[in-house]
């Protein structure tokens, strides 16, 4: 005989069909729309650090570089004495002070990219926090915001310390095996292998990028971080990686139309100063609002697995209570 626990679960209504591609990318506009005033002026503030960010990185080198260079005209033999520990000669007074604003720049250099990591981890800490609370018909506010990323931001950090750790380890044995096709291959066989080779690699690295982005949707959202997290995507993932993959290779799509856009304008007959602008204005601007979309549709992914997944523990529960009841 049947138990009542099990009949009710039978005469509860059918889980909601999952969301296609469209269809995530679909409740994604309305999730932003929904959250604009408080995306806008994140999105706003991400676009003009990283088009600062980058016009440092761009300007402060090459003035340098052309300082640099300059030095070497007037100096030819100027790094086979800065080797042998001549530099103190009068004439290279000028070169030893480029020589300490290069190592100054290159210093500021790495203290810019550590900030521009800051920057990135700020920014998908708080859209994805925020398109939660959003999806979930909360809009969340600047206050609760700022709350969220003090408790937060050690989770993502480590996961993507982790993730480095694998990617790492991803092109090492990228390296070796196109290295070996290299050295044992030559002719049609060389280039027959390094698509057989490439083509996995290909994948593996597009699966890679969508575990890292639902790796880092979970640190958020989740109490957990690093190898925990991993794990846990991994597992929301499962029968989905058709999509998620297909999701990224949307997003990589949309990128390098940006950057041809980016490329055509700025190969016409401009400034240097004009083409510097254009390109920094567009790639950032563009870049910045794929890159919020990229986390507001993984967030919406990972709402719907964890529905599903929680709907399959319910239901285990209940048949196993109901199976101790007959």
């Amino acid at each position: 005989m049947e138990s009542e626990l099990a009949r009710q679960w039978n005469s509860d209504p059918k889980p909601k069909t999952r969301l296609g591609i469209f269809g995530l990318l679909r409740e994604s506009f309305k999730t932003i729309n929904r959250n604009m005033k408080l995306m806008l002026p994140v999105l706003v503030l991400m676009f003009l650090l990283y088009s600062h960010l980058e016009f440092a990185l761009i300007h402060l080198p090459e003035t340098e570089g052309k300082d640099l260079e300059s030095q070497l005209e007037k100096n030819p033999k100027l790094f086979q004495d800065f080797g042998n520990n001549n530099m103190h000669q009068t004439q290279y007074s000028d070169a030893q002070n480029v020589f300490k604003d290069v190592m100054l720049v290159n210093l500021f250099v790495l203290g810019l990219s550590a900030l521009s990591l800051i920057i990135s981890l700020v920014f998908m800490v708080a859209t994805v926090s925020s398109s939660s609370e959003a999806y979930t018909a909360k809009v969340q506010n600047f206050t609760e915001m700022i709350i969220k990323l003090k408790q937060s931001w050690k989770k993502p950090t480590v996961t993507s310390f982790y993730m480095v750790l694998f990617t790492m380890g991803f092109f090492f044995v990228c390296f070796f095996c196109v290295g070996m096709v290299s050295i044992f291959a030559t002719g049609t066989c060389a280039y027959v292998l390094y698509g057989v080779v490439g083509l996995p690699i290909a994948v593996l690295w597009i699966h890679m990028s969508a575990l890292w982005m639902m790796s880092l949707v979970v640190s958020v959202l989740e109490d957990v971080g690093g190898l925990g997290a991993i794990v846990r995507a991994r597992e929301m993932m499962k029968g989905e990686k058709v999509k998620t993959s297909l999701l990224v290779v949307l997003f990589y799509v949309a990128c390098g139309v940006v950057h041809w856009m980016t490329s055509t304008i700025v190969s016409q007959n401009l400034e240097k100063w004009s083409r510097m602008v254009i390109s920094i204005a567009m790639t950032n601007g563009l870049l910045c609002v794929l890159q919020l979309f990229s986390y507001v549709v993984f967030t919406i992914f990972y709402h719907e697995q964890k529905e599903s997944c929680d709907e399959k523990v319910a239901k285990t529960l209940f048949l196993l209570v109901a199976g101790d009841e007959v």
